[in-house]
């Protein structure tokens, strides 16, 4: 399936993301509680953890046309990665965005 990112609002936040090294914006989690404080919102997966890119995956396309690769919920390693927020990709429905403490250039280290 293909999403595309579904508006952006004031407090909102940047980061890049690790495989497409695209700029994306997310609403913290925080900020995720103040405005669905019941809930109300579903998470379709990850994007910008550590996994190497697979084929038939879904994918967020961004305004540049770049491909963002999603994985699936729980493919994260915690404790070395964390949800930070979430981004839209609409009207009620949000990836996970990723943070790392593994530096991008680690992953693509060729053995």
């Amino acid at each position: 399936m293909v999403y595309r990112f579904y508006g952006q609002g004031s407090n909102m936040r940047p980061m890049t993301e690790r495989h497409s090294r695209s700029l994306i914006h997310y609403t913290p989690k925080k900020m995720m509680k103040e405005i669905y404080p019941n809930g109300g919102y579903e998470i379709i997966g990850e994007i910008n953890n550590g996994i190497k890119k697979y084929t038939e995956q879904d994918i967020v396309v961004t305004q540049e046309g770049k491909h963002i690769p999603i994985f699936p919920r729980g493919s994260s390693i915690p404790p070395i990665e964390w949800a930070v927020g979430y981004a839209r990709i609409g009207e009620n429905s949000y990836v996970a965005v990723i943070k790392s403490m593994i530096p991008f250039w680690l992953f693509n280290m060729k053995s």
